[in-house]
């Protein structure tokens, strides 16, 4: 698969995603496709970061559409504007980014480490899409170079990130006078599942970049947010 495919393959599963959040909420199973998303462009970042000829363009260009993209996604998906509080995705992209390009700049050690910490503060501070796991994730697809071990540390992430509704559902069983809805459990072990598929696909990355398309996401990632916004308001 050429980078062109896996980035609107990403694309879909994310407009998938938010229409289920937004128009369907009931309609779990939309959430479960959109789980692809966020592993695919995190991906794309790190390899954008290692590829670019011009970082302050990249960092500028990534920071732009955060800013942008901010006033859609709350109206989206909190129903008001919050610039600093649960941020969208591209906020995580931008300061996963920019948190590496200064940790691989510096020489100091113990430098490094602070911002990376940094990077992980600011992302929960801000509470953005996919928060501090976000910054990890795409700090292990920039460091790990082997596409095996993608899958490997992918479903440590995923088991790391789900973590919280994995031991629910097990002190739950555990315990037989208990009572968990089957809701629950369904719901989270579908969200843990799809969320591991995609680091099997992008085992089938090729690294040959397909049609040119350079601008798409920046300019269909705001968009979409903004026609579901209106669908929002207006008829829903």
């Amino acid at each position: 698969m050429t980078s062109f495919s896996l980035k609107l393959f990403a694309l879909i599963t994310m407009f998938i995603d938010h229409i289920g959040s937004v128009v369907f909420p009931n309609h779990f199973w939309l959430r479960y496709i959109g789980r692809f998303s966020f592993p695919i462009y995190a991906f794309f970042i790190s390899q954008g970061l290692k590829n670019t000829s011009n970082i302050k363009n990249y960092l500028r260009n990534l920071f732009l559409l955060a800013i942008i993209s901010e006033p859609l996604y709350d109206l989206c998906f909190h129903n008001s504007i919050n610039l600093f509080y649960q941020t969208n995705t591209v906020y995580t992209l931008f300061i996963s980014s920019l948190s590496i390009y200064f940790f691989t700049n510096s020489i100091n050690y113990i430098t490094k480490y602070i911002i990376l910490f940094l990077g992980i503060f600011f992302a929960y501070i801000l509470k953005t899409d996919y928060d501090a796991f976000g910054i990890i994730l795409i700090y292990m697809f920039y460091f790990i170079n082997e596409k095996k071990l993608y899958v490997i540390y992918g479903i440590i992430w995923v088991t790391l990130k789900n973590l919280n509704n994995i031991s629910t559902i097990l002190y739950y069983k555990l315990n037989n006078n208990l009572y968990l809805s089957t809701t629950y459990i369904s719901h989270s072990l579908g969200l843990y599942i799809f969320t591991i598929f995609p680091f099997f696909i992008i085992l089938f990355y090729n690294g040959k970049k397909g049609k040119n398309i350079k601008y798409m996401f920046y300019i269909l990632y705001p968009l979409h947010l903004f026609v579901l916004s209106i669908i929002k308001i207006f008829l829903l």
